[in-house]
């Protein structure tokens, strides 16, 4: 994901990366309607991605993975 890469992993970078991402998202989102579901599995993917990214940079890889999800790098 493009996200993280292009700002060099900066976490500022990554939000407003992401913002413009789910800003241009939501243009197709309202142009093409008939293709909603796909525009909202993306966006909802985005979201959880950088999130869980986020969630480890804060609490770190141990507490992260001790519900028994993987840390994939």
């Amino acid at each position: 994901m493009g996200c993280r890469y292009i700002p060099n992993q900066e976490i500022w970078g990554v939000i407003i990366l992401l913002w413009f991402t789910l800003f241009l998202e939501m243009y197709f989102f309202i142009k093409f309607p008939r293709f909603l579901p796909v525009f909202l599995v993306t966006m909802v993917t985005q979201v959880l991605i950088v999130g869980y990214e986020l969630q480890v940079l804060k609490i770190g890889v141990a507490a992260s993975t001790a519900s028994g999800q993987k840390y994939l790098p």
